[in-house]
């Protein structure tokens, strides 16, 4: 069973490495001139190994895209309690903000090698499931203006993401407690679900 688990780690070490190295030579080096080789020599790893974990560059790509949405997920998991919607969506927002931070420089290789619209994806697929997750403690109302669960969660990663992005590329961007205390203007505290 300790073989096993030893294996496992080291698969994940060297899947990280790997993914490590891509996002090192993206910060010279456009994604479509980096070979596989430059990775490998890069990681200091044999080319065979890569490929025993990777078909392609592309596929260690999506990896590390993967990689960082479940980070980004588990940075929004929260059993807490929220009050309203609006408290649950400030609270998303201010770990998105937070997270786009820490990972910057990551991200602005993805949107600089990968388009703008696979960072919006990534970001919202995961803002989207971090909203289910969370949601999922709120009971639906019969009030008259309720708004259906669906239509939020869409409304909200979409507006998360996209002001989100704009902030990490806007030269001079607001502060991230300036867009918090935007959102939070903006947001009726009366938000029910339906």
């Amino acid at each position: 069973m300790k073989d096993n688990y030893k294996e496992d780690l080291r698969v994940l070490r060297t899947r990280k490495l790997l993914a490590r190295s891509l996002f090192e030579l993206l910060e010279t080096t456009p994604f479509d001139k980096i070979t596989v080789v430059d990775i490998c020599d890069n990681a200091m790893v044999h080319r065979a190994t890569f490929y025993n974990h990777f078909e392609s560059k592309e596929h260690l790509l999506d990896y590390a895209i993967e990689e960082i949405k479940e980070d980004l997920f588990l940075s929004t998991y929260d059993k807490e309690h929220f009050n309203s919607i609006k408290d649950l969506y400030l609270y998303i927002i201010g770990k998105v903000l937070d997270f786009i931070e820490e990972h910057k420089a990551k991200i602005l290789l993805i949107l600089n090698q990968n388009s703008f619209e696979k960072a919006a994806e990534f970001l919202m697929s995961t803002i989207k499931r971090s909203l289910v997750n969370l949601m999922s403690n709120f009971e639906n109302t019969s009030y008259e203006n309720a708004i259906p669960k669906s239509f939020l969660i869409n409304y909200f990663s979409g507006s998360i993401t996209m002001i989100c992005l704009n902030w990490l590329i806007s030269p001079q961007a607001a502060s991230k407690e300036e867009l918090i205390k935007y959102f939070d203007t903006l947001l009726n505290d009366e938000i029910t679900i339906k």
